[in-house]
């Protein structure tokens, strides 16, 4: 009996055990349904944090890029119209289209306040980008879109949590930013001089014949105005009462076919009591290392005189046997158009080398208007090919060193303003300038700039290496079909015009873009447009007009043109000097001349694309060293040297 209700106790006690161990459970069933609801709520709100903060990323995208648009726009319409670019009237564009790009895409942005503009530059001390915000000119551009005020009810205030008062949290602050700029160029301007630059100037030009001896005339006075004198002396060149019998624009008609009859009725034989001669032949040349020639002694005056007669006296037409400052501008131009035989012609307006000056002088012009940074550089070619880097004569010194792409656009423009058609020789090279410009920008450009050529010509190319031809595999189907269709949209069998593409197309593989200009009826305007097919540029062809006033306006219309062609805005993450100067860490800023064509689908920047525009590759290094003057090409003659 005992032993039996000591068992039934023992059980007792196990049961009561068992029935507190279900209570516990249930317990700790409560507590993980609490914190499961909580990870619930907290994945909710930190799924519409996300969501709201990639829209507004999206949007702000968006909108950098197309107010950046609006100063492009602006750019583009100052080179059409002339004058200064109107920053002003751009930044009140640009804040507008982004307030209406980030609403457009459900995302408040205020334009005053939210809306900011800087420059963006080339640091050569750090070698980086560096921008400056709220300093003019204006090529980068920061849209802020905030949702940070109290009022959860305006569309700038904090977002509401579905589940954050939970733990007193019932909203938060998001604000998304986004940069884009307009790409600074690494520029080489590529031109013909040619012999055939000279040519609308000749009395030979199929130009009226009235305007060529306007042209000539202004020849005359140009020499007669800027009165360049002997070196070590103070005897003028061009005296405005000319030489003897040589004293009238119209000439001094001599019958005889004899030359030294002529030289000595036009009184060109006189010496003074040295033995000098009275009228020394006004162009001597340049030496060898380009110093200018000394008055020429009698001797040399005298044949240089009478080759001038005997040019005259068998040039033909209207002018012929006609002794004047027409025939002997026309006889510089067409006999002696050198720099080491006429040092002084490049003073003279003649064309179409002309139009091309005042046109590169508009370019570099256009380019200080514009401020973005630019650096440019200068390429010349005809028979041969050289970088110019300097210029010391008749007082005039400028010295690029061994930076030959610069900032100094004044003096690029002072060298090519000292030059003249076929300055240094005949050909025309174009294979040679193109590559020469492709050796600049890959030595000395600039990581992170957009590198462009531009190459001008008025003639065909007839110059390439000697046994050149194209390489094996080349394809022309491959390479020159622009519209898609399986076939060539240009060929060519001359080797000298393949020898150009050839050079261009690895200019266009390196990732440059190539503009052209074809000038006159002479060029050729097929070979120009397909390289700027190719090269993803602008082909600007000059026809010519009846005037050569008419040329000038249309190649300066053609580089204001090329000049306003800038790069498409791009994005970048982070600034790096801000609006205090103070410097901020940057470890995405773009580096890269290659634009990012990532097609997100996911915004609309107001202007008919989905073009992200970010580039993210970090800056490099730049380069240095120098470049030599001359390519010293053995190159073929396949054509006239006059170009």
């Amino acid at each position: 009996m005992t032993k039996m209700t000591q068992k039934c106790k023992n059980t007792s006690r196990t049961w009561k055990g068992v029935r507190r161990r279900n209570g516990v459970v249930a317990v700790l069933g409560a507590i993980c349904l609490v914190v499961v609801f909580a990870f619930v709520a907290m994945g909710v709100d930190v799924g519409r944090v996300l969501n709201t903060q990639t829209k507004m990323q999206a949007a702000v995208d968006a909108a950098s890029l197309a107010s950046s648009q609006e100063i492009t726009d602006v750019i583009w319409t100052t080179a059409q119209s002339g004058g200064e670019v109107n920053y002003d009237q751009a930044v009140a564009a640009a804040r507008q289209t982004a307030a209406t790009v980030a609403s457009q895409n459900g995302v408040y942005v205020d334009p005053d306040n939210d809306v900011q503009f800087g420059t963006r530059y080339y640091d050569d001390a750090t070698q980086r980008w560096l921008v400056d915000w709220g300093v003019s000119p204006y090529n980068a551009v920061k849209v802020t879109a905030r949702r940070d005020q109290a009022d959860t009810r305006e569309p700038d205030g904090r977002l509401m949590m579905s589940f954050g008062w939970a733990v007193g949290m019932g909203s938060v602050e998001i604000i998304s930013e986004a940069n884009a700029f307009v790409e600074a160029r690494d520029i080489v301007t590529v031109l013909d001089y040619s012999g055939s630059m000279n040519d609308d100037s000749e009395l030979s030009s199929n130009l009226p014949l009235a305007d060529v001896e306007a042209n000539l005339d202004q020849m005359w006075t140009a020499l007669v105005t800027q009165d360049p004198k002997w070196p070590e002396s103070d005897v003028s060149k061009f005296p405005s009462t000319g030489f003897g019998a040589v004293n009238s624009a119209e000439g001094t008609y001599v019958s005889s076919g004899n030359v030294d009859t002529i030289f000595e009725e036009l009184g060109l034989d006189q010496l003074d009591v040295d033995g000098n001669p009275v009228f020394p032949f006004p162009q001597a040349g340049k030496a060898n290392d380009g110093t200018p020639n000394g008055v020429p002694n009698a001797e040399t005056s005298e044949d240089l005189w009478k080759d001038y007669i005997s040019y005259v006296k068998d040039i033909g037409g209207d002018y012929q046997k006609k002794y004047g400052y027409r025939t002997m501008m026309d006889y510089f131009l067409d006999e002696t158009p050198t720099t080491y035989e006429a040092e002084d012609l490049w003073r003279t307006p003649h064309y179409p080398f002309q139009s091309m000056k005042q046109g590169v002088t508009l370019f570099t012009e256009f380019l200080g208007d514009i401020g973005y940074g630019d650096k440019l550089g200068l390429v010349t070619y005809d028979t041969n090919a050289r970088v110019e880097t300097g210029l010391n004569e008749y007082g005039t010194v400028v010295d690029l060193g061994s930076s030959p792409l610069t900032y100094d656009y004044q003096a690029i423009d002072t060298i090519q303003r000292h030059k003249q058609a076929r300055h240094y020789g005949g050909g025309t090279g174009l294979g040679f300038g193109i590559k020469e410009a492709k050796q600049l920008l890959d030595v000395h450009g600039r990581m992170g700039a957009h590198k462009t050529i531009l190459v001008m010509t008025d003639g065909q190319a007839n110059k390439r290496p000697d046994g050149w031809s194209l390489p094996d595999g080349w394809n022309w189907d491959e390479v020159t079909d622009f519209d898609d269709d399986g076939q060539a949209d240009y060929t060519t069998n001359d080797a000298s015009n393949q020898y150009a593409f050839y050079e261009a197309r690895e200019a266009i593989l390196a990732g440059y873009t190539v503009h052209t200009m074809s000038l006159g009826a002479g060029a050729d305007a097929s070979l120009m447009e397909a390289l700027s097919k190719a090269g993803g540029g602008v082909w600007i062809n000059v026809p010519g007009g009846s005037t050569t006033a008419h040329m000038t306006t249309q190649v300066s219309a053609g580089f204001s043109q090329i000049a306003a062609e800038v790069p498409p805005a791009k994005l970048f993450y982070e600034e790096v000097i801000g609006g205090d100067g103070s410097a901020n860490e940057d470890e995405n800023q773009d580096g890269g001349s290659d634009d990012d064509d990532d097609d997100d689908g996911d915004h609309d920047n107001g202007h008919g694309n989905d073009d992200d525009g970010v580039d993210e590759s970090n800056p490099g290094q730049g380069h240095g060293g120098p470049n030599g003057s001359n390519n010293g090409h053995d190159d073929d003659d396949d054509g006239d040297d006059s170009g």
